[in-house]
């Protein structure tokens, strides 16, 4: 199966949003957009990284808005690169 994902277009960027369903390229523009995904021209985008000056994404990792490295931290995992946060789950035994 090939899913449509979108990359950042600045150079030396190596972020990726992946959805996390199949998506057409209207569908996968608004959930990258709700993210903070940036439309630079036509068919450029801008990760949340690059388009607050805090990029480009240097090292891949698990963060689900730019694919770059999280650190885990007492409250979830933080992206160095975009600042997204995910919480930790429940961890109940």
């Amino acid at each position: 199966m090939i899913r449509p994902v979108m990359t950042c277009d600045r150079t030396d960027c190596q972020a990726i949003y992946r959805p996390d369903v199949d998506a057409g390229a209207d569908v996968l523009e608004r959930a990258a957009r709700s993210v903070g995904w940036r439309r630079t021209s036509t068919y450029s985008h801008a990760c949340p990284a690059c388009a607050t000056d805090r990029g480009p994404v240097l090292e891949l990792g698990d963060c689900p808005t730019c694919s770059g490295r999280t650190e885990d931290q007492a409250d979830g995992a933080h992206c160095h690169y975009c600042r997204t946060v995910v919480p930790r789950g429940n961890d109940l035994i």
